[in-house]
């Protein structure tokens, strides 16, 4: 034992070698082969094959073949979902292997004999069940790559596509009416949801009086019944504008649109619209319209990101605000669920207001949404964040951010502050806690600043508030700020509210009362949640 025990020890460093080149594998063809140079190397083995089985999926598909043809490689694999490992196979293939992976996914490995055709000792086989977990541990840093490789590539799309619509909706507006505003259109949305074909016609009567296509002519009836197809339409001046778009191209072939590609092909309609109504009524009737449009979409997109009901935690009890100050705004808070039953408090504020903020706090939510189904820690998630965001936003944008991740049972509260108001933690004794640990607000800065958590425990009876900036600076008539006045501690400290719902009543009834009629300065945002 003392001996195998030495042997291991010294293999230590070339496990966590081995560990380093498998995580750098940037595809499963390169992880494969990664794989066979390690085991080739530490067990000295004349064969390596290794065979993937995708989850959900039966079939195998080859990554590396050594002296074996992949049918005769299939016919050893046993139909199984749990670890398999059989030594002395046969003469030519010693070790045959089944290596679930976490997402159902299967590695399929037949190892052939050692060059000196010795047996596999005791310590071969220890460490092949070490290398195997070591590749299901690169397999998950590969398939979390992936995901982040996904979700960078869509907010990068989302934001081309946003640029491109601004962008034409600038140079519509500066064309004079006529057919050079719907090629525009047409050219631009058709390349954007990567259209084959398009049309875009004047209706009057049932009858077609003007017409454009992309790329060139052609007859749309041939169209006609293709499943592939999205259309939109809007009336002006006792005409029909009709927008139409067919086959969607990508590189399996021609594919169906999505909800994505019909929101594009509205939002370049409406521009078009909006141009040709700008020569028949007032400007400043349309810019108000179009204002209040973009607001109310937005604020119905912003609504949907703030949750309208926190989900239920046994032996919590939580409730939260959010008042934006015109329709749509730059704060934002949830209550996530997280995989492993903790849950994830988050409350942010994003620097200025609008519709810039908003598309922000989408940003946000859907990044947090992404890194929070990876075990990562917060100082990491955070400098992820502030990566992201300083990417995604221009120099005066940034956001301060606050998230705490509860363990429900044990109480256990980590918890990381990007320059924003300190929390306030009151204990039962009546003892107030600010949780004020971490580090700079993400996307002011684009490096990694380092920063630290915080680790509490909500014990029975103590109660937690989370708030933004727009609770403690509401002015009254007088431009004084309510924290000068009523301070939010002793409001907090002193409140008397039987549940989670009406103490966040009580703290806005309390603001109100403070400002009286003056118009609401900024968005007010709260989350209160207290251990029963």
């Amino acid at each position: 034992m003392k001996k195998l025990l030495e042997k291991l020890s010294l293999q230590v460093k070339s496990f966590q070698e081995g560990f380093e080149i498998l995580s750098r594998a940037k595809s499963l063809n390169e992880l494969a082969k990664n794989f066979v140079h390690i085991l080739r190397g530490n067990l000295l083995t004349t064969d390596v094959n290794i065979l993937f089985s995708p989850p959900g999926q039966e079939k195998w598909q080859s990554l590396h073949l050594g002296k074996h043809g992949e049918d005769v490689c299939i016919a050893l694999l046993p139909d199984t979902t749990e670890q398999y490992i059989d030594y002395n196979k046969n003469e030519s293939i010693n070790i045959v292997i089944v290596s679930p992976m976490v997402n159902r996914a299967k590695f399929g490995i037949l190892i052939g004999p050692k060059f000196d055709r010795s047996d596999y000792s005791d310590v071969d086989k220890i460490t092949l069940q070490i290398f195997l977990q070591l590749l299901d541990n690169a397999y998950q840093s590969y398939i979390t790559q992936q995901k982040e490789k996904e979700l960078n590539f869509s907010l990068n799309l989302k934001v081309l596509q946003l640029n491109s619509l601004i962008e034409t909706g600038i140079e519509i507006a500066r064309l004079d009416p006529g057919l050079s505003i719907l090629n525009l259109a047409l050219e631009r949305v058709s390349s954007l949801t990567n259209a084959g074909e398009g049309i875009f016609r004047i209706v009057s009567d049932k009858k077609e009086i003007e017409a454009v296509y992309f790329p060139i002519e052609f007859d749309p009836k041939k169209n006609k019944d293709s499943k592939s197809k999205i259309e939109t339409s809007f009336d002006f001046q006792n005409n029909k504008y009709e927008l139409i778009l067919f086959n969607k191209e990508s590189r399996s072939g021609v594919i169906e649109f999505d909800a994505l590609d019909k929101s594009l092909l509205d939002a370049f309609a409406r521009q078009v619209h909006a141009s040709l109504e700008n020569h028949y009524l007032h400007q400043e009737t349309l810019e108000k319209q179009k204002i209040d449009q973009d607001i109310s979409i937005a604020g119905e997109i912003q609504q949907k990101i703030i949750p309208e009901v926190l989900p239920e935690i046994p032996d919590y009890d939580l409730a939260g605000i959010n008042i934006p100050t015109k329709g749509v705004g730059g704060d934002y808070y949830d209550c996530i669920p997280m995989n492993d039953g903790r849950f994830a408090l988050v409350i942010a504020d994003v620097s200025g207001k609008g519709i810039p903020a908003a598309l922000l706090v989408s940003s946000l939510q859907a990044l947090l949404t992404g890194y929070l189904e990876s075990d990562i820690n917060l100082p990491e998630l955070n400098q992820k964040l502030n990566k992201a965001i300083y990417k995604a936003s221009t120099e005066d944008k940034y956001i301060t951010f606050y998230i705490g991740i509860l363990d429900p049972a044990s109480g256990k509260f980590e918890s990381f502050n990007a320059g924003h108001n300190p929390i306030y933690l009151l204990r039962k004794s009546g003892e107030i806690v600010e949780l004020a640990e971490g580090g700079i607000p993400v996307g002011m800065m684009g490096m990694d600043v380092p920063g630290e958590k915080e680790v509490v425990t909500i014990e029975s009876g103590d109660k937690l508030l989370l708030y933004t900036d727009g609770v403690t600076e509401a002015m009254n008539e007088n431009e004084e700020e309510y924290e000068d006045f009523r301070p939010l501690k002793d409001f907090f400290k002193n409140d008397q509210s039987g549940s989670a719902s009406e103490f966040i009543n009580s703290l806005v009834d309390d603001v109100r009362d403070f400002t009286g009629n003056t118009p609401q300065s900024d968005d007010i945002t709260a989350l209160y949640i207290m251990r029963k």
